[in-house]
């Protein structure tokens, strides 16, 4: 349920209550949050659980986009994301029907309650304090008031109910987000309109990134870690998170090692392009690593081949190969580039991957199987598939 809350330290904002009842006991979890995307739905489960110290068989959804995707005529299509955290608790999520409020279960009321006892007649200075407040609330009004149906307190009957919620498993889903993210010519990679830093030599890399409640990892292509960075809070935007260690090199020379590596993928015309570049532009290293930033735009291909363009004409400039891919080449989508990525990844494995030749004569005990099954079986047509 969404609330325009008037803060007195934050201002007025909107957030998303959102609650999680039990249906035999009504105890009852709940949480402010800022948005009612995947990642903060599933977290929020998460800390239901572990509240509750275990789960029911069975959870009812009122048709939420993170739930259910789409329906199959009166089927519904669940997202295949939540189904994957709903196996690993090993829980039935239950979308109650569209237009059906007799199937919607026992939260809504208690949205009601919500508003009349905790939100009504209370000031909150932020969103932390509101949800410090929701929490004391729980443990001393709603988890012992006497309940208006059953007539007893919910945390009398929670600990009847408690036997049969489903254990919780060894280790919690991990709620994280996983994305992706290019590092940017200072060598920063974007996250909600701040910025982290990286190894500058990563300038130009589309490089993964996991971000959790309270930190930002990212990770080289090889899925080792290369930065840690505490997230800005919310509502803070364009400040920097900056570690001394990533800067770049302060020897010159060793800076142009590096970038002339990159380069050097390229081939002939990436080198001449790297050296042209460094004689004719006064900033050249400086302009070489947004050169190299074009990888999230565009193909590597489409980038050799635009290098090989600028070499031609003497054209040793970062503006020249900018012109020259808008007017031959296409820029590639955010899916296609992870798809690039991880082909090349797995082409380099392949590569490192030996495989050695097998005797015919390991196969022979295969053949004779099928020729025994075939025996044991023969009324079966030739053409009879078991699936």
């Amino acid at each position: 349920s969404t609330y325009e809350i008037p803060f007195t330290a934050e201002g007025r904002r909107r957030v998303q209550a959102f609650s999680f009842i039990l249906g035999y006991s009504r105890r009852q979890y709940i949480r402010f949050v800022e948005n009612q995307d995947f990642t903060t739905t599933i977290r929020e489960h998460v800390r239901a659980f572990q509240l509750f110290q275990g789960l029911p068989a069975t959870c009812l959804y009122d048709n939420m986009k993170v739930v259910v995707s789409s329906y199959d005529g009166d089927q519904p299509v669940y997202n295949t994301r939540f189904l994957s955290f709903a196996t690993h608790y090993g829980f039935q999520p239950w979308a109650c029907r569209p237009h059906r409020p007799q199937t919607k279960g026992k939260i809504e009321r208690p949205f009601a309650y919500i508003e009349t006892n905790l939100l009504n007649g209370r000031t909150f200075t932020s969103l932390d304090h509101l949800n410090e407040i929701a929490a004391l609330w729980l443990t001393e009004t709603a988890d012992v008031r006497i309940h208006r149906e059953t007539k007893r307190r919910p945390i009398d009957l929670f600990e009847e109910e408690k036997p049969h919620l489903i254990a919780l498993p060894a280790r919690p889903y991990d709620t994280a987000r996983v994305l992706y993210r290019t590092v940017n010519p200072e060598g920063f990679i974007p996250y909600l309109q701040n910025f982290y830093s990286v190894p500058w030599q990563r300038i130009g890399e589309l490089l993964p990134v996991r971000v959790t409640e309270d930190e930002l990892i990212v990770y080289g292509a090889d899925v080792k870690e290369i930065a840690r960075h505490e997230l800005f809070p919310a509502g803070v935007t364009g400040q920097n998170r900056h570690r001394p260690e990533h800067a770049s090199a302060r020897d010159s020379q060793q800076k142009r090692e590096l970038l002339k590596q990159r380069f050097e993928e390229f081939g002939t015309d990436g080198i001449l392009f790297f050296d042209g570049l460094l004689k004719s532009r006064r900033n050249g290293k400086d302009e070489a690593g947004r050169v190299l930033t074009l990888l999230a735009i565009y193909r590597r291909e489409d980038l050799g081949r635009a290098l090989e363009r600028a070499v031609r004409y003497r054209a040793y400039s970062y503006t020249a190969v900018e012109r020259i891919l808008a007017a031959q080449a296409k820029p590639r989508s955010a899916r296609e580039a992870l798809v690039i990525e991880a082909r090349d990844h797995l082409h380099d494995i392949l590569r490192e991957t030996r495989l050695g030749s097998r005797s015919t004569a390991d196969y022979q005990a295969l053949l004779e199987e099928t020729a025994d099954h075939e025996n044991d079986n023969p009324e079966e047509p030739a053409d009879y598939d078991p699936d």
